[in-house]
């Protein structure tokens, strides 16, 4: 199995400027650091290096996109994996769906959607994420991946009765192969 550099990210801060989606009690910096914490260590016992990207406070939501990049393009990763939740304005999106620059069909992304329908959560693809900073700006190949939608019902749900732990699993089972 080939190992990596890889630098994880767990989206928006903890407090402040840049903190993140929030409904009814779900709070996705929250859910984000419980999946990186997760994660790390799976992702170690793999054999690959793991540097911690997450940046907690930050005084506007651009320096913290600016910290994490600079954090990532510093550690030499090969793979920058940011995690997120996803929200939507009229509460009707659910499922999993990673970004990437233009769109590319990575495999590691592929697999990441793919093992998270196999948990239940709907797969939604790849998307063009060259206009998001944290895609576009860092150096090694980068995947947002949005989980879920915090703001469905059934998502949170299923993020409930699986917890940040098999998420991550998944995860690491996408990178390890």
């Amino acid at each position: 199995m080939l190992t990596i550099k890889i630098s994880i990210n767990a989206g928006h801060t903890a407090t402040g400027a840049g903190y993140g989606a929030v409904y009814k009690g779900f709070r996705e910096s929250e859910i984000n650091r419980d999946v990186v914490a997760a994660l790390i260590p799976k992702l170690q016992k793999l054999g690959h290096t793991v540097h911690n990207s997450t940046v907690d406070k930050a005084s506007t939501n651009k320096a913290y996109l600016s910290q994490a990049v600079k954090s990532s393009n510093n550690s030499g990763a090969e793979l920058f994996l940011s995690i997120h939740c996803n929200a939507s304005t009229a509460h009707t999106g659910y499922g999993v769906e990673c970004w990437t620059y233009k769109g590319t069909q990575h495999t590691t992304a592929k697999r990441i959607c793919a093992n998270m329908a196999k948990l239940g959560f709907r797969n939604r693809g790849i998307k063009d994420g060259r206009n998001l900073y944290v895609v576009k700006n860092t150096y090694a190949k980068a995947i947002l991946i949005e989980l879920f939608f915090l703001d469905n019902y059934t998502d949170r749900k299923r993020y409930l009765e699986l917890g940040a732990d098999k998420i991550a699993a998944a995860i690491a089972e996408a990178i390890g192969k």
